[in-house]
């Protein structure tokens, strides 16, 4: 291994793993140090015993429709055609709360539309123009996420902005707001739509409009999909597509600082193994980091620190989840579960803006009020994931703040409660389900943070709320820092989610590849 580089980038997320395979696919003579012992954080997948866990792809948009921001990156690595990507039947299936008996979010805008106008006839006049709108939007985002490749055709450029051009005046509106607009005081149309927000955040009326419209537009529009096999087969590919361009890889090692010159520019970073031991420090001129600004924070000198930090130092972080993964000793469809996606909403849920009570529920132990959850049965689909055990997901909102202060002897208590809580919620709607559980495993907060590196627990960077200023302020996330020279590829530099991590590696990339020019002939 070398110790001079083009580039060197921290952390193996979607984020960081794009990025490095992006720019040693340019040219770049590029390094990529990862923490543990595989790659793609979290998306990844790892086996409990007999169990197969998924770490958190349930699904995304299909990156092979050409409207999907994705595809253009993916087909850009090689990766595109290197894993089979599953269809999912429905956007979901959502229970309870004010939507009541099961209703079901088709692919296709026009199937939505009609889907939420028969089954909510008071949103007839409203839906339409807005699930329009969302089309709108994800077809200007699919031109407009090619980058400067999409400029390469100005026509087509340009119209994807003339797309964009009447939602500017609502550009800082929130979900909550821009369903009220439509859908009046019709709660179940309002959650009919957007069930599946504890995938982002725990608040309609504090979560962008135009974030929202981007993910389930992209889900509506493109349809779902899973890898087959789980998450950690993309994650392998893309690092294949890394080391087949010439870039190297290591595991194990953890980056502890980020070396400046005396002007303040990126020179290299010290990294040495997990457990400790032998230091090493490696050269380059361009730092590109998956890691949360936080952390980052940390591994600078004290003269930019405080710099550095106070960029970010007014953004709140995202949510965090707990996820159980059952393992279930008969194929779901025996006990009545067949669907893929399903949202069970607890009967105490009557308006969309309820979901903002969710992660307070977990506070304490379980009692009469359950959150909303999300289960994904992987059965329902041809995943990859054999069984016995049959996995079954179990996702909702959190923070770390419900699992601080405890000793092991109370934070297992409380988890063991939680997870019986749980079972016994998803057998009410699924008889049969808890007595057919052969084995769980049961993340918090706690484990998110200490997997991922995540400072509490987020999982997907900073809150996805509207951008504080005017349009021409565009959105807050950036790939750049305070430091030249060094860059983000993480959430943090973009969004979250699959999508999100892969286009701020890509946009990182991007950015380091304008910034530095050619590369020069040896």
């Amino acid at each position: 291994m070398s110790d001079h580089y083009d580039v060197i980038v921290i952390g193996s997320g979607l984020g960081g793993l794009t990025s490095a395979a992006l720019l040693a696919q340019a040219g770049r003579k590029t390094l990529l140090i990862e923490r543990n012992y595989g790659v793609g954080g979290a998306a990844s997948t790892y086996k409990s015993g007999d169990l197969v866990v998924e770490a958190s792809l349930h699904e995304t948009s299909d990156p092979n429709h050409p409207s999907d921001p994705k595809h253009h990156v993916l087909a850009g690595l090689g990766v595109l055609d290197k894993v089979t990507w599953v269809p999912t039947p429905a956007v979901y299936e959502v229970r309870g709360g004010p939507v009541g008996v099961p209703f079901v979010l088709p692919d296709g805008f026009a199937a939505a539309r009609d889907a939420l106008v028969d089954r909510f006839p008071r949103a007839r006049a409203g839906a339409g123009p807005l699930l329009a709108e969302m089309e709108r939007i994800t077809e200007a985002l699919g031109v407009l996420s090619k980058g400067r490749g999409a400029f390469d055709k100005p026509l087509e450029g340009l119209s994807a902005l003339m797309k964009l051009g009447p939602l500017i005046r609502g550009w800082r509106r929130s979900l909550g707001e821009r369903l009220h607009d439509a859908f009046g005081e019709d709660e179940g149309a309002k959650v009919g739509l957007a069930a599946n927000i504890l995938y982002w955040h725990d608040d309609p009326d504090t979560l962008w409009w135009i974030l929202f419209a981007v993910a389930q537009g992209g889900y509506i529009g493109c349809g779902g999909r899973y890898v087959q096999g789980g998450s950690q087969r993309l994650s392998n590919m893309i690092a294949r597509s890394l080391k087949a361009a010439g870039g190297e890889l290591v595991l194990r090692r953890a980056v502890t600082e980020i070396l400046l010159d005396d002007e303040g520019r990126p020179v290299g970073v010290v990294h040495e193994p997990k457990e400790g031991g032998d230091r090493v420090e490696a050269r380059a001129p361009v730092i590109v980091s998956n890691a949360a600004p936080a952390l980052m924070a940390d591994m600078l000198p004290d003269t930019a620190k405080q710099r550095f930090s106070a960029a970010y130092a007014d953004r709140p972080l995202s949510i965090s989840l707990s996820s159980a993964t059952f393992g279930m000793s008969v194929p779901p469809a025996e006990f009545g579960l067949s669907t893929y996606s399903t949202f069970l909403l607890p009967e105490w849920m009557q308006k969309l803006s309820d979901y903002r009570r969710s992660a307070a529920i977990l506070a304490d132990a379980p009692g009469e009020a359950m959150p909303p959850i999300a289960v994904v049965n992987y059965s329902a689909i041809d995943s990859g994931l054999a069984g016995p055990p049959y996995p079954v997901s179990v996702v909702g909102v959190d923070r770390l703040s419900n699992w601080s202060g405890l000793d092991a002897e109370a934070y297992n208590a409380k988890r063991n409660a939680w997870r019986d809580a749980l079972a016994a919620a998803i057998d009410c709607a699924y008889p049969g389900f808890a007595a057919h559980i052969d084995t769980t495993v049961f993340s918090t907060p706690s484990t998110m943070r200490s997997y991922l590196n995540a400072p509490d627990g987020a999982v997907y960077g900073f809150a996805p709320r509207p951008p504080p200023g005017a349009f021409r302020k565009g959105p807050e996330s950036s790939p750049i820092t305070p430091i030249p020279g060094l860059y983000l590829a993480s959430s943090y530099g973009g969004n979250g989610g699959y999508t999100g991590a892969i286009l701020a590696g890509a946009t990182a990339a991007r950015h380091v590849l304008a910034d530095t020019g050619p590369v020069r002939k040896k």
